[in-house]
């Protein structure tokens, strides 16, 4: 049985990008971890999954064996795969799920210790954290790595080395701030500036 569990690479379906910014710039999961290159890929439930899932099962024999199998049936090994709805999908804080994410999709999370390929519209020049934002869409190249964790057990997750951009979406949290056209109105001159915005009090000067 080989030690080494990782997949060969693959080409997801089309996807959504979440958390877009950490595929620039890598972050740690906890105060003082390691940082690594990260993002969320959602997918429609009914995309053709049969990729996704032959990476992790091929993953899981050159790990395990056979019997990595049986013992992922049973629940024994982390799943990569979460429930677009299911307890993954809330904020922990607010318990609001968060956006992007619904009952008609599943996501995995993808990370790298090095900073994937990005493109958009030119297969040689990079692309930019303007041109691919989260809640864009497009497709990734993937790899399936388990591991074995003293603390969490066994698992299976995905590594990324490339992302490319196909489609424009709407952008969510994190991505670039508010759409002006949703709150914007139309002002008209009412007259010279309160003097408590002239004095510099700024907001503090119209409560008291």
């Amino acid at each position: 049985m080989a030690s080494d569990g990782r997949s060969e690479d693959f080409k997801t379906p089309t996807c959504r990008l979440l958390y877009a910014q950490s595929l620039f710039k890598p972050r740690a999961a906890e105060e003082g971890g390691k940082e690594f290159y990260q993002a969320t890929l959602v997918f429609a439930t009914t995309v053709d999954r049969s990729a996704l899932n032959s990476a992790v099962k091929d993953a899981i024999i050159k790990k395990w064996g056979d019997q990595g199998l049986v013992r992922a049936e049973k629940g024994l090994i982390r799943n990569p795969f979460l429930k677009g709805d299911g307890p993954e999908a809330h904020n922990k804080k607010t318990g609001e799920l968060n956006p992007g994410l619904g009952p008609d999709v599943f996501f995995i999370r993808v990370r790298s210790n090095f900073a994937p390929v990005i493109r958009w519209k030119s297969p040689n020049i990079p692309a930019t954290e303007d041109e691919v934002y989260s809640g864009c869409f497009g497709f990734a190249a993937l790899h399936a790595f388990a591991w074995t964790n003293s603390k969490n057990g066994d698992g299976v997750t995905f590594g990324i080395d490339y992302f490319q951009k196909t489609g424009e979406g709407e952008k969510l949290g994190g991505s670039g701030g508010v759409d002006p056209n949703k709150y914007y109105e139309k002002l008209e001159n009412t007259g010279e500036t309160p003097a408590e915005a002239k004095s510099g009090a700024g907001a503090g000067g119209f409560f008291g």
